[in-house]
Order: structure tokens, then sequence, then C-alpha cells
């Protein structure tokens, strides 16, 4: 314990309180000693606890600062982190194990540590409520969240329980390098190959064009299997299209055939690849694979202008290539020589440029109501930009600067990917003009920047419409970044297509002036939230946020449910949650005044049949992982020598720190206790012995 003043020279200051108090001890029990009542004894008594409560009191003065350092033990935490896919539960002895192993090291192992359980799968969550539940396997996903959630902890070890089967993320063997602990695994499983046929992945274009056949590509494994041939069928809207005897010559073979089927019908598809079980199989989840297309009956054409080639032209390309619906064009935009008006969506990448800002496509680019992207980059001329009057206005310069992204959570024109947070955290900056900005007030911004982490109002992404021509602008270049980016860390590049997707879907709709809309993604993944957006208009097209949006819910059997909107500042949301698979019909309304108005609508919620595709253990996984991290690597038939090991190790030890705090003097209650007693007992020994 330290003491603390704000007196510039402390000792000089102490020195004087304690020579004052013992001239007022003196002069009250020592001058004129020879008139007094007291004794020697009790002379001296009197003047030792007058002489404390009184130095006591006078150090008050001062305004001293008491220190108090305690120093803290906190013992090392154990994370167990529990494979909770449904997988595990494949083998319900499995099931058990798990819950018995994870019972026994907390009871073992809990004076010693604090144990958190950890279940990770399709997401990652803090819970002991393990239930084989989860839909996917992501072992990366567990690895990245415990490098935050225990970043600066004293993690003395983590035990992974699993089967080594990841079917979603990267090897997780590339994620290890910001564990603070060592990974000790307990594999569980069957690692020994039976009878099986599967369909290991199936390939397909989500939105397919009316009239066109569209093609499935089916990758099929067998594994120990006895028959030299299979029947593989292929049914849409449950009717059989395609079946085909398939020889297998030997017992471990790879099949891979492209079956091409005709859109013949607008609108939600369910289509399904079939395997012919034979009595050999246990697993006979991984035969079906099912999944949903939708069939649009008219495509978009977009044209994409240039000065060249650039990687950002050819992420966007790429992307909109997979979607049925658009017809992407690229041209030099010297070389230009067709007719505007034949295209649906027209993209301007760093255009119009500094070096050909007075050519004349650019006034028929803005006399027409051809929906817009505009890509500002390093070689845009602001200047002629500012002239297209798009509503955007930015103050010419040439200096550049990097901005990250940070989404803005409240855009409602449509839905931005349930994802978005996670991967703006990852995605690169964009080389953006270093300039001031002004935003028509019809535009909503989608992403501001944020410069230097500071999370500026500037647009990064916008979009909106202007004098009734929709128009979208990204303030930077480098967007193509983002995309090798995401498919860097999840190997995927979903949340980058879904919102340029998203982008284009809205540019090139043809809406009515409505004053009720409704927007929401055909075809959703069982695994992810259904979300519902909505727009409410009076009749001069103002937003309405105060009225009363109501939805009925109806799967394929006819079971209705009744949901109402959330109000928010820019329009109406509602989150169905996660929804079983299956075709779903709704209606929304809403009553403006005497009116009423009505949507109709339905989409499909795919089935996610992952897990099932592979239940062969694969050890090697957690294996490696265990011996990259400085772990060791057990099964269920030595899980006690992993509580053991544990347990008794001496290198995990509690941590020791110190913990400090700053407190006046004068806040003590026990200070002021002390002084209260002492001065009564003064008070009483004078009284007692017949002093005044």
């Amino acid at each position: 314990m330290e003491f603390y003043t704000n007196i510039q020279n402390p000792f000089w200051a102490i020195t004087i309180v304690i020579a004052l108090v013992i001239a007022t001890v003196y002069t009250v029990y020592f001058y004129r000693r020879k008139q007094t009542i007291y004794s020697k004894i009790q002379r001296l008594t009197l003047s030792i606890t007058k002489f404390i409560y009184a130095l006591l009191l006078s150090i008050l003065v001062l305004s001293p600062l008491v220190e108090i350092i305690k120093n803290l033990l906190e013992k090392p935490m154990l994370v167990l982190a529990v494979d909770n896919s449904s997988s595990i539960a494949n083998d319900e002895e499995n099931a058990r194990f798990v819950r018995a192993f994870i019972s026994d090291i907390k009871n073992e192992a809990g004076q010693k540590f604090d144990i958190e359980t950890i279940l990770f799968g399709e997401q990652t969550l803090k819970s002991d409520s393990v239930d084989f539940s989860f839909l996917r396997s992501n072992y990366t996903s567990f690895f990245r969240d415990a490098e935050k959630r225990y970043y600066n902890r004293n993690v003395g070890a983590y035990v992974m329980i699993g089967d080594g089967i990841y079917n979603e993320g990267p090897n997780p063997a590339q994620v290890l390098k910001g564990l603070n602990a060592p990974v000790f695994t307990l594999a569980i499983g069957d690692t020994i190959p039976k009878t099986d046929q599967s369909i290991i992945n199936v390939a397909h274009n989500p939105n397919v064009f009316l009239g066109n056949s569209f093609p499935v590509e089916v990758e099929a494994g067998f594994t120990e299997f006895p028959y030299q041939s299979t029947q593989i069928s292929v049914y849409l809207a449950g009717k059989l299209i395609k079946s085909e005897q398939v020889s297998i010559p030997q017992p471990d073979f790879y099949y891979r055939n492209t079956y091409y089927i005709d859109a013949d019908k607008a609108g939600l598809q369910n289509v399904t690849v079939v395997i012919s079980p034979v009595h050999e199989e246990e697993n006979t989840d991984n035969n079906r694979h099912s999944f949903t297309i939708e069939v649009h009956d008219n495509k978009k054409k977009v044209l994409m202008l240039s000065e060249g080639p650039h990687p950002d032209i050819g992420a966007i390309t790429e992307t909109l290539e997979k979607q049925a619906n658009y017809q992407v064009s690229t041209a030099h935009i010297a070389q230009f020589n067709k007719n505007i008006n034949d295209y649906d969506l027209l993209v301007l990448n760093q255009l119009p440029a500094r070096s050909n800002q007075n050519m004349a496509i650019f006034d028929t680019i803005k006399n027409s109501s051809i929906p817009l992207l505009i890509i500002v980059g390093q070689r845009t001329s602001l200047a002629a930009l500012n002239n297209l009057n798009r509503g955007i206005t930015m103050t010419p310069g040439l200096q550049t600067e990097e901005s990250s992204a940070w989404f803005n959570e409240n855009f409602a024109l449509f839905s931005l990917p349930s994802k978005i947070k996670n991967v703006e955290e990852i995605y690169p900056p964009l080389i953006s003009r270093y300039t001031g900005y002004e935003l028509d007030g019809n535009y909503s911004v989608i992403a501001h920047q944020k410069i230097k982490d500071i999370e500026m109002n500037y647009p990064l992404i916008a979009a909106g419409e202007n004098d009734q021509r929709k128009t979208a602008i990204i303030f930077g270049e480098g967007i193509w970044r983002w995309r090798l980016r995401e498919f860097q860390y999840f190997d995927h590049q979903d949340a980058f297509n879904h919102l340029f997707v998203n982008i284009f879907n809205y540019l090139s709709l043809e809406e009515k002036q409505e004053q009720f809309k409704i927007s929401y993604e055909r075809i959703v993944s069982e695994t992810n939230r259904v979300e519902i957006r909505a727009q409410v208009f009076n009749e001069v097209f103002e937003a309405v946020t105060n009225a009363e949006v109501n939805f009925t819910l109806s799967d394929s059997t006819g079971n209705e449910l009744n949901y109402v909107f959330d109000s928010q500042s820019t329009g109406y949301r509602l989150n169905l949650g996660l929804l079983p698979p299956g075709h779903y019909d709704f209606e929304a309304s809403v009553t403006l005044g005497d009116k009423d108005f009505l949507k109709q609508g339905r989409f499909s919620v795919q089935e996610v049949n992952i897990e099932n595709q592979n239940i062969l253990a694969n050890f090697n996984v957690l294996n490696n992982i265990a011996g990259t991290t400085g772990g060791q690597f057990f099964t269920s038939n030595n899980y006690q020598q992993l509580i053991e090991l544990v347990k008794n190790s001496s290198k995990i030890k509690p941590r020791v720190y110190q913990e400090k705090s700053i407190n006046e003097l004068i806040d003590w209650k026990i200070y002021a206790l002390i002084i209260l007693t002492l001065m009564s007992l003064e008070w009483f020994l004078r009284k007692f012995w017949g002093g005044y």
C-alpha cells in the first residue's frame, strides 16, 4: 500500500503537522503540569491518545491519496471446442461419448481450470447444450473466433472434439497461427470404408432463362461398391426428366456427368438427383441431392464501357455471367459504335476519363434513361462526371486515398448479404478520390468510407433514383480485391456475389410507382434466416413508416402463420428466422386511409444435406491440428490420458496480476471510525479520572 498527496512538498507539510500536533498535546497535558489532577501515567496515556487522533485528523488537510495493490490469481482457461454438426450424431454412441467426455473433464479438471464449451459448425457459439443440430462443419470458423474471443486471455489449452470432417471453409491447418495455446484433439467416428454411393457435388446455375436448356453437373463417388452398375435419375418438379444406367468398373470409383434440362416453365422449380440405393448401404441420405432454380422469362443486356481491360470489370462480369438473366457485353469506349439504347443497363468504369471527357457518346448517355452503374477511379474526370447530372457533385482534384468499407445496416432499397459485417473486416480498402462529396437526397448509401479506421460520412457505394433514372455509384477502384480476399478467407465469394447481383437486380428492375413494395430473396438456404423488406408511400410518394404491415406465410401443407413487420427509419423489416426446406407462399397487406394494398409472392427454402454426403471420419485433419499447435492427438480409446495430461501439465499455470486502485483517505470509513474511537476514548478517560 502506498500513500500520495497533492501537496508539492509533502515531507515539510507532514513535519509541520506533526509539530503542531505535539505542541497542542503538550499545551493540553504538560503545560502547568504541577496543577494537573492526572498522574504521570494517566497524562501519558491521554497525551498519546490525543496525539494519534489529532495527527490522523490533521493528515486529512493534506488530501492524501492511497494506492492499494492487490495480487489476484487467475485460473487458466480450458476451452472445449465441440463439433456440433449432425454428422457426429449419425452414430448415437458417438453422441453419448461426447456428452460423457465433457462431463468427465469438467468434473476432473474443474478445480484447476475455468472451463468453457464452444460449439462450432455453420456458426460458433458459447453453449453447454450440445445437440449436434448444425448442418455444416466449419473448423476454420472456430479458430478465427478463438483468436478474437480469447485474445490476451490465460488459455491453458484447447480440447477439440470432432470427426475431422469439414465441408465449409478452407483447410483449418491454414489458420492456426493466431492461437495462444496448444490444441489437444480427440477424434471420434469411423475411419473404416463401407459400401456407399454418394452424390459428392451438383454444380448448377440457380437462375436460368425460359426456353433454354441448363446444365446440371453431377459428381458421384462409389466406395467398396460390389455391383457393376447403378441407376442415376434427375427429377424436375417431381417429374422424371433423365435416367441412365451408369457402369461402375471398380469398387472405388469416381463418376461425373452433365445432364441438360429444358426450362419450359417460369418460376421456382425443384430439381432432385437420385442414385438408386442398394441393400448393402448403411447411409442412403447421401444418395439424394435437391436444389431449387428460378426460371426467368426475360434477360437483361448489360454493357460495360471502359478505356480497356480492368480487373474490376472482370470481377463484376464473372459474377453476372453466373446469373442466367444477364447477358454481359464489354467494349472499349473509343471503339464502341453501337446503339446505347439497345441495352438495359450501362456500366461506366472510370468514365468519363480525363483523356476522353469530350466524346459525343457522353451526351447520348446523359440524355438517355438507361440505368447506370458508375465506378469512380483514378482516371475519372470529376468535372465531366458532375456534368452527367446524376445527382453527384465531387470537387475536382487528383489526390487519392485508401478507403475501407463500413456497410449501412439501415439500407433498405434491397437486402444486403447476411454476412456483410463479417467480410467488411477483411475487404481491402479501395482507392478513392480525396475530395468533397455531395449526393442528391434520393440516394441511399450502401457503404460509407472508413479512412485510417475512422468511420466517415463520405459515401463509398450508393444507389438511388434521380429524375426517374436509377443510378449506383462506387466511389473507388479495386473491388476485384474484395472478391479475391473473400475467397482466400472463406473459400467462396458469396457475399461479394450477393451484393453485386442485388445491385444489378435493383438497377435493372423496371418498377412501377407503387405505394406498397415488397423485396425478398427468392431462393434461401435453410441455414440462413429469411428476411422480408417492405416500403409504404402515401399518394405523393412520401415514405410512410407508421403503418401496420401484416404478413401471412403459408407452407406447402397449407399451414398459416401471421406476422407484423417491424418499422424502421427507411421502411419495414420482417425476420422470419430459419425455416424448414420447402416452398412458401405469402400475402403482405397494409391499409393507408381508405385504401387497402395487397402483395403476394413465393420463395423457396433450399435443403442443406451436406453433412450426410461424407460420414467417413478424417483423423488426419485432427492430427495435423494437434501437431501444428504443439498439442497431441487422442482417440476415444485413450481419452482418459488426455484428461490426465491436461490436468497434470506443469506448463499450464495460473496467471498472477496486480490490481491497483487509488482512493482518497477521507473516503475510508475505517479511518473515520478509528478517529472517532480515539476521541471517545480520550473523553471517557478524562471523565473517569476526574477531569473535565
